[in-house]
């Protein structure tokens, strides 16, 4: 392979990026080129030392995703950022999507059962015979139910917190991904 097709893959495998930042990955390629072939270097060996063109183009684009992941703070950046480290390897889908997927499952949980404490007084005025309570009288149990609800509100209050949170762990998880795969 010579440096015209590496430079043409490694292009092709960064379309995603925006032209300007896409140059600035090629330029420096280009760079690499130049200082091998002054060090007298085949371009043949240039291109095995740098390695799949393809490859490095998924780790740009994965590191990219992250960092704008980062800036932004925006869900559809958490989704790109995931699928770009999942598509760097096998590795990456066995160890990244079980985490995730177990990590948001839990963030799950915590809001439904919120959207319950907030619900139980309604479904507890509707249907107070479905509702079992080991309190011997009404005072008691309204105490209880609103307490809850009041527990399910603060959880909802709190959720911007957790969600932060919850983003500040993908994120670190994301970024100590990328260095596990890039051997640092």
């Amino acid at each position: 392979m010579d440096s015209t097709e590496y430079i043409r893959r490694l292009e092709k495998g960064l379309k995603r990026l925006k032209p300007l930042e896409r140059e600035e990955y090629l330029q420096d390629y280009r760079e690499h080129f130049q200082e091998g072939i002054r060090q007298g270097k085949t371009e043949d060996q240039i291109c095995r030392d740098l390695g799949n063109p393809d490859k490095i183009a998924r780790l740009i684009l994965a590191e990219h995703n992250v960092r704008v992941l980062d800036e932004k703070h925006e869900s559809r950046s958490i989704f790109t950022a995931i699928m770009s480290i999942i598509g760097l390897g096998f590795f990456n889908l066995i160890v990244t999507l079980p985490f995730l997927a177990v990590f948001y499952a839990l963030i799950f949980a915590i809001f439904t059962i919120a959207a319950a404490f907030v619900a139980l007084p309604v479904f507890y005025y509707y249907y107070p015979g479905n509702v079992l309570l080991p309190f011997s009288n009404l005072n008691q149990e309204l105490l209880f139910i609103f307490g809850t609800m009041l527990v399910g509100i603060g959880i909802f209050l709190f959720s911007g917190k957790i969600l932060k949170g919850a983003f500040k762990v993908t994120v670190t998880f994301l970024k100590w991904n990328l260095k596990v795969i890039k051997g640092e």
